[in-house]
């Protein structure tokens, strides 16, 4: 109770500091620049307090294990660069998967076995001035406080990302979860932050006041009306379930008859529903501009978005982290993003999957300022994608964000309308629950997430041998069974049940080349 009290004191005194010293363009070019300068300086500095002399941290003891000194890693950097450096440690054994970050498997290496918690990686030199759940990049169910000076840095990133596309004058809305998600609030507050505040917060989840989400109805509330007597306006979050996209449609068409097409931000499976909605209701919603993010932006949502005459700009983001990447203003691939490379540093190592056929290139995560929430040191998220250099010409790239990353996708978890749901929860499922539940064996369940035309949906592939199931109950079994660990999960499983995200279809589950029945296939385009 006194570390909530604590962290809501923190919160309403940062509140007022962030947002009564307003970024100008001015000031948020400088801040990527500077970044970008001082990434060596901002990576030696965090491994040298956040790590080194921090004695709880689980990378401290793999460099132990390892034979590495903070001396070492000096001369690595003074050589070969951040990244050169992040390659050398990860030979040397000092990386850690998306399971063992999550606190849900031990870190082992030939002599060592470490048991951590997800919160052993929380970064010592940040301030948690508030908490949300995440959801991104690195799954979900786990708490990230938030750090007013990270978040100064996000808003400084999103409006020279907004810049470069020549939106900051835009209409700006977003269709984000209220609290425990993260990104309705922190677009909120980035927003005023950077002179350009949000018109409307639609959020699929309603605030509520029961004591399971009291917490968080009190921290969106102060956030929302008490800044209003300092004479900052943040719209109050509307309910608006994904299933009811028209609402959001209604609001962007109103705004192209006013000569003032807007910019939404919103999940990529979210902006299809929009766009569907549209097209059924016959409004038009031309010059709309969707940022979206949080799960693969395929061609066909595309398509969707070009028929209504609106465009797309992609964002790449993890709740741990913040925002990781904005879209590039002269794209070649659709869901093509600049990295952030001030904040952030990324390589890559081929990945065999648990199908034991498929191959991908994974990417592997640093983080580099002091104020991430989380200390990530060659972290595995489970993504992959193409990850290069090139010169585009855009503003971005003039900035001296020069490192490029399209086709991003996740081997490791669903991610579906806008929710994230880790496969070994799936594996769960389909090798436990189900099969004691509803009769059959584990190899007569499987899951599978694939593009049906512009929406992604969910699949459970359930064998004809288990015979006649009431296909409701199985689809209540499995949601009562992804919600059950937290109020993150529980927001998650009720948005996948709004948005009918969840079918049962009755066929042999597929087979792999080598004979393996995996538990979780994921189809990209």
């Amino acid at each position: 109770m006194l570390d909530e009290l604590g962290m809501f004191l923190r919160f309403a005194t940062g509140l007022r500091r962030f947002l009564s010293t307003p970024l100008s363009s001015a000031d948020c070019r400088r801040i990527v620049e500077e970044s970008l300068r001082g990434r060596e300086r901002n990576f030696l500095v965090l491994l040298r307090k956040g790590v080194f002399e921090y004695p709880k941290s689980p990378y401290l003891a793999l460099m132990k294990w390892a034979g590495i000194e903070y001396g070492d890693i000096e001369r690595m950097v003074a050589v070969d660069g951040v990244e050169g450096t992040l390659e050398h440690l990860f030979d040397a054994g000092i990386h850690v998967g998306l399971e063992e970050a999550k606190g849900r498997r031990p870190i082992k290496r030939p002599g060592l076995t470490l048991d951590v918690t997800d919160g052993d990686f929380d970064n010592p030199l940040s301030t948690r001035d508030f908490e949300v759940q995440t959801g991104g990049s690195t799954g979900p169910r786990r708490r990230a406080g938030v750090d007013f000076d990270l978040l100064a840095y996000d808003a400084a990133c999103k409006f020279v990302f907004h810049q470069a596309h020549g939106l900051e004058a835009r209409p700006f809305a977003t269709w984000h979860a209220i609290p425990p998600g993260s990104a309705g609030l922190k677009n909120a507050l980035a927003s005023v932050k950077c002179g350009y505040p949000m018109e409307r917060w639609f959020s699929p989840m309603p605030v509520s006041w029961k004591p399971s989400t009291f917490k968080s109805a009190v921290f969106t509330t102060y956030a929302v009306h008490v800044p209003r007597l300092w004479g900052y306006r943040i719209p109050a979050p509307e309910h608006v379930p994904v299933d009811e996209a028209g609402r959001i449609a209604g609001w962007l068409a109103e705004k192209v008859r006013l000569g003032t097409p807007a910019l939404l931000s919103v999940p990529a499976n979210q902006a299809a529903r929009v766009c569907i909605a549209a097209k059924d209701s016959s409004v038009n919603i031309s010059g709309t501009v969707f940022r979206v993010g949080g799960e693969p932006f395929t061609s066909a949502k595309l398509e969707l978005l070009e028929e209504r005459g609106a465009r797309s700009m992609s964002s790449w983001s993890m709740a741990e982290s913040g925002t990781l990447g904005g879209g590039c203003a002269a794209r070649e691939i659709l869901d093509e993003v600049h990295l952030y490379s001030g904040k952030i540093a990324v390589f890559q190592r081929p990945r065999l999957l648990s199908d034991g056929e498929s191959q991908v290139d994974a990417l592997y995560l640093t983080t580099l300022l002091t104020s991430s929430p989380k200390i990530m040191l060659n972290l595995d998220t489970g993504d992959y994608g193409v990850l290069g250099k090139r010169r585009c010409g855009c503003p971005l790239e003039r900035l001296g964000l020069d490192v490029h990353l399209h086709t991003i996708r996740n081997y490791e978890k669903l991610t579906t309308a806008g929710m994230h749901f880790m496969g070994s929860e799936f594996v769960t499922l389909v090798e436990e629950v189900l099969p004691a539940k509803h009769g059959g064996q584990p190899t007569d369940y499987q899951f599978a997430e694939e593009e049906q035309g512009p929406v992604t949906r969910v699949s459970v592939v359930v064998s004809p041998r288990v015979g006649a199931i009431d296909e409701k109950v199985l689809v209540r079994t499995i949601l009562d069974f992804l919600g059950a660990h937290s109020r993150g999960d529980r927001a998650m499983a009720q948005n996948w049940q709004q948005g009918n995200v969840l079918r049962v279809v009755r066929a042999e589950p597929y087979v792999t080349a080598a004979g393996k029945i995996p538990p979780l296939r994921i189809v990209r385009s």
